[in-house]
């Protein structure tokens, strides 16, 4: 997340660099192709105006990087154990909507939550456990 805030910055701080060095070089250029402008200004308003356009291009370039990261967390995967207690039965899960087999693969932990998403029917929902007694 502290990278990601580091890229924006940085890329905000290109693209109005950028920007600024892009509107000068072409006001230059159109002064000095005015009546009364100075064709040496020409040079100068053209080099300012691709120095910008790289400034523009490398401010573009880090928000495409920070959203290429993906989501804060840089994709971490997170395991978790679980302790059982001794005579625990485990049984074939198969989905509420279509009756399908279901795989490990299929859950997935969403804010804490497990949620399991059925490959054939394409239903979601929220695993829940159900009472001991």
């Amino acid at each position: 997340m502290r990278n990601k805030t580091f890229l924006y910055i940085g890329a905000g701080i290109l693209l109005l660099i950028g920007l600024c060095l892009f509107g000068y070089g072409i006001l230059n250029v159109i002064g000095s192709t005015s009546a009364q402008g100075s064709a040496s200004w020409f040079g100068f308003g053209i080099g300012f105006a691709v120095a910008g356009g790289i400034f523009i291009g490398g401010g573009i370039l880090l928000i495409l990087r920070g959203q290429a990261q993906g989501p804060a967390g840089g994709g971490d995967n997170i395991t978790y154990k679980i302790d059982l207690p001794g005579q625990t039965k485990v049984e074939q899960l198969t989905c509420r909507n279509c009756g399908g087999a279901l795989k490990a693969d299929n859950v997935k932990m969403i804010a804490g939550a497990p949620t399991v998403e059925c490959p054939f029917c394409g239903t979601v929902y929220q695993l829940t456990e159900e009472p001991k007694w």
